[in-house]
């Protein structure tokens, strides 16, 4: 549950980053729901036969609920370096945005975000992450998590 509540309270410093337009908060508090978020799921889907998979296996329900592609998010923050080097190999002096918050811009190509927020959706070096389902679904096994805590105490 912490680093659930971890995540929550991070989302929720974005938002209030966001609507005051504090960029550098936007995106510090955006990295740290995704590694929280990400650190939820790998706890909860442990390698198959170990003792924390058959301690989970049939406690909660995580039916509907796939953090897994924020996983690979999580991976290109944490490895920027990489992401870097990879987009400085291949930038042809088209314009950029860097940590930026791009809601509403028209007509950039999709290589033109290395980390962009646009409304609810985090772009990312060419691919989109939408935050609304995520921010959803941590909300949903927050509850989940949270009967199974009441059952069991």
């Amino acid at each position: 549950m912490t680093q659930l509540d971890f995540a929550k309270k991070c989302f929720a410093e974005f938002e209030a980053a966001r609507d005051v337009g504090d960029i550098s908060r936007v995106f510090f508090n955006l990295h740290h729901f995704i590694v929280h978020v990400a650190n939820v799921d790998k706890l909860l889907d442990p390698k198959p036969g170990s003792d924390r998979a058959a301690l989970l296996t049939g406690r909660v329900d995580l039916s509907g609920i796939d953090l897994k592609p924020f996983r690979r998010l999580r991976n290109h923050l944490e490895h920027f370096d990489e992401r870097l080097d990879s987009w400085v190999k291949n930038y042809d002096g088209h314009a950029f945005f860097d940590m930026n918050l791009i809601t509403g811009a028209k007509g950039f190509p999709a290589k033109a975000f290395l980390r962009a927020l646009d409304g609810d959706v985090f772009k990312f070096h060419g691919e989109d992450y939408p935050l609304t389902p995520l921010r959803e679904s941590v909300d949903q096994l927050h509850l989940r998590l949270a009967a199974v805590d009441e059952h069991a105490g």
